[in-house]
């Protein structure tokens, strides 16, 4: 999926969020209910809390996913 200059910030994440749940839809939903994480204005000490709390978050999500069986 290529992002489209002429839409909105939103408007190519919506469609990120779909193509991504084509993909994989248990990590498209991890990654979606996270994404709020990184939503942070202040200080870069801030942000990099932000980064750190949303990589913990999705950690924990994935280890929370069972392992499908070997191929």
């Amino acid at each position: 999926m290529e992002f489209d200059p002429a839409l909105s910030f939103s408007d190519n994440l919506a469609r990120f969020q779909a193509a991504a749940e084509g993909i994989d839809a248990d990590c498209a939903r991890i990654l979606f209910d996270n994404l709020g994480l990184l939503t942070r204005d202040g200080d870069a000490t801030r942000t990099r809390q932000a980064v750190q709390e949303f990589n913990q978050a999705v950690l924990a999500a994935l280890d929370s996913v069972p392992e499908a069986p070997a191929a």
